[in-house]
């Protein structure tokens, strides 16, 4: 995995009280989430995120997204 940390476009998935990622735009394309492995809340940069492993199609290695509550804002972390 490397360290990309880019402000990407996600589109995601509502069910009930969970936030599940769908589809990642980011500079080099679009990545597919087939789904998420691991999910939990940290704090980062002094500000609230969830951390998300996913599982990504046509990829071996999972990929690494936070997500910036107060902002509203997506990152690639890990790619």
């Amino acid at each position: 995995m490397k360290m990309v940390r880019e402000i990407v476009d996600a589109m995601v998935l509502f069910e009930k009280n969970n936030v599940n990622p769908v589809v990642v735009t980011y500079s080099q394309g679009n990545l597919r989430v087939n789904r998420v492995m691991k999910s939990w809340k940290e704090r980062r940069n002094l500000r609230e995120c969830y951390i998300y492993l996913c599982q990504v199609e046509g990829r071996c290695d999972p990929v690494e997204l936070r997500w910036e509550i107060e902002s509203n804002r997506w990152f690639i972390e890990r790619l």
